[in-house]
């Protein structure tokens, strides 16, 4: 009996250590595997690539709306998406400032960063919110959610010191919940 209470003790504690590694992060597996950070673009497709020194690692896109109630929480939900920013050694500065502009009609929220939000931040559509983020070895993230349909749209920009980042065409960030 007390070889069975000793294993299972040693299992519960190896779990707690495995779930602490896996949160570690902070960020559900659904956004984890959205990250483009260490994502090396072939030769052919950097002659298409238009971002700069500063780029959005996503693309402009759309994503189905998290089911309603779900948005203003880092839960995992269907409509949180990441968006990071790579920034090019040549530029100078360890902060950038985001900018979410929220186009309606529903609500969106920014449900994480790579700073370790504190607490969830409303964009209420027509009241633009500015947002700091560090930029750590030349990247960081900001995890956004929706459960508005309708094609809810978020404009997002970014810069560190003068420069804006772009994404591979060029463009600053949108995305469009339906």
């Amino acid at each position: 009996m007390k070889t069975l209470l000793s294993c299972l003790l040693i299992t519960i504690m190896v779990m707690s250590v495995g779930i602490l590694v896996v949160n570690a992060e902070g960020l559900p597996e659904s956004v984890q595997s959205q990250s483009r950070k260490d994502a090396v673009e072939t030769k052919v497709w950097e002659k298409f690539d238009k971002s700069g020194p500063i780029k959005f690692l996503q693309v402009q896109h759309t994503a189905a709306a998290s089911d309603a109630g779900t948005a203003s929480q880092l839960d995992g939900s269907f409509g949180e998406r990441l968006i990071e920013i790579n920034v090019d050694s040549s530029i100078e500065g360890d902060t950038a400032v985001w900018t979410l502009e929220n186009k309606g009609p529903g609500t969106v929220w920014v449900v994480a960063n790579s700073d370790g939000l504190k607490e969830t931040i409303e964009v209420k559509k027509g009241d633009p919110v500015n947002l700091e983020t560090k930029v750590v070895d030349g990247y960081c993230y900001l995890v956004v959610d929706s459960d508005g349909r309708d094609k809810t749209t978020l404009s997002i920009k970014a810069k560190v010191g003068e420069t804006d980042a772009k994404t591979t065409r060029g463009k600053s960030m949108k995305i469009l919940w339906f």
